[in-house]
């Protein structure tokens, strides 16, 4: 077993996005039961053009389940990263359950530090950019390890901690062998 250098968890945790998230499930799911109720104890009709009870329910059920799952899908992505002797290893349930490694000969470069997430990629998630900027996996702030792989693909991962992961890779790429 190889050893682990550096190891970190990462997750969705800005307050702007739960908030986000929130106010889209509020605005999305409320009215449609605000509608279903008011068009079952009332009598009239719910809108421009009513739907039936029947599939104003079937609606009302189908939209929060969906703004239930998209809750539950951004509270459980955890990015995981390690950087261990023989290679960079990450995972990002549920988008990719099992490890993802880059091996320490597949590296040609690498450099740690800030870059534009949104600029650069579009957002946070796993993105492609199509371009010299390559795939990137990230949940937050601006700080990552962008790979330059030998075959010429980019690999971005986002970091909260640059200092450790510049120690870890600086080991690894040395090839030190670990104190026994």
């Amino acid at each position: 077993m190889e050893k682990t250098l550096f190891k970190e968890e990462q997750r969705f945790g800005q307050w702007w996005l739960w908030l986000l998230l929130i106010a889209c499930f509020g605005v999305s799911v409320v009215p449609l039961w605000y509608g279903y109720f008011d068009q079952v104890t009332t009598g009239i009709p719910w809108g421009d053009h009513p739907a039936s009870n029947a599939s104003l329910l079937i609606i009302a059920i189908l939209v929060t389940l969906l703004m239930v799952g998209i809750l539950v899908l951004f509270n459980f992505s955890t990015l995981y990263l390690e950087v261990r002797e023989n290679g960079v290893y990450f995972r990002f349930p549920p988008f990719f359950r099992r490890w993802k490694v880059i091996r320490r000969e597949e590296i040609g470069s690498y450099t740690v530090g800030k870059y534009n997430p949104i600029g650069e990629y579009g957002g946070y998630g796993v993105r492609t950019s199509y371009g010299r900027h390559g795939k990137a996996y990230n949940v937050s702030g601006n700080l990552g390890m962008r790979l330059t792989l030998r075959n010429g693909k980019v690999v971005m991962i986002g970091t909260q901690r640059k200092q450790a992961l510049e120690y870890a890779m600086l080991k690894m790429m040395a090839g030190l062998e670990p104190a026994k």
